[in-house]
């Protein structure tokens, strides 16, 4: 099974991850010490609100019921219950830990 890369903008230099397909992105996240906010992780929160900048994602049967129409919009995605499509590129996550 071929593993994608989580590159992350937001950390300075950026730095990358490679996802299992089997994991979700909130996983390899949190796996590597990326400080991220979570809550439901099964889509309905929208805690984990993250910007995608590139790259696809995949929600596979499950449904962002977390995420409105302008954040759709905005490019938003819900790390919680994707996994990765391609490589993506990510920025910083709207609630982070403190």
């Amino acid at each position: 099974m071929q593993k994608k890369r989580i590159s992350l903008s937001f950390l300075d230099p950026d730095q990358w991850f490679l996802n299992d397909q089997r994991e979700t992105v909130l996983d390899t996240l949190v796996k590597n010490g990326i400080p991220i906010k979570q809550a439901c992780i099964n889509g309905v929160c929208g805690v984990c609100l993250t910007p995608l900048l590139s790259g696809e994602i995949d929600y596979a049967e499950k449904q962002p019921r977390g995420l409105n129409e302008k954040e759709k919009e905005s490019g938003y995605f819900l790390p919680c219950i994707s996994t990765c499509k391609t490589d993506i590129c990510i920025g910083k996550p709207k609630v982070t830990l403190r």
